[in-house]
């Protein structure tokens, strides 16, 4: 094998390397772009009238009565 040869084997090596890296940059991107995007249509779609903006009260009054309860209950079990 020449020297040219072992050198655009070395680039070609090289470009395909950082094409895999490129890729996965981008995938990373796409991965957070979406996430985004879900966050911002829930945002959306929990303001309003309607069954799903009803759950989603229902569910922050649930957690908020479960941040309450909780440290009562064992401050009740493991104290008194």
């Amino acid at each position: 094998m020449s020297r040219e040869q072992e050198v655009q084997r070395q680039a070609a090596v090289t470009e395909a390397a950082m094409a895999s890296i490129r890729r996965k940059e981008q995938s990373q991107l796409a991965g957070g772009y979406a996430l985004m995007a879900g966050t911002m249509s829930f945002g959306e779609a929990s303001k309003g009238r309607g069954v799903f903006p009803a759950i989603v009260h229902g569910a922050k009054l649930l957690c908020i009565a479960f941040a309450f309860l909780v440290p009562n209950y064992l401050v009740w079990s493991l104290l008194l």
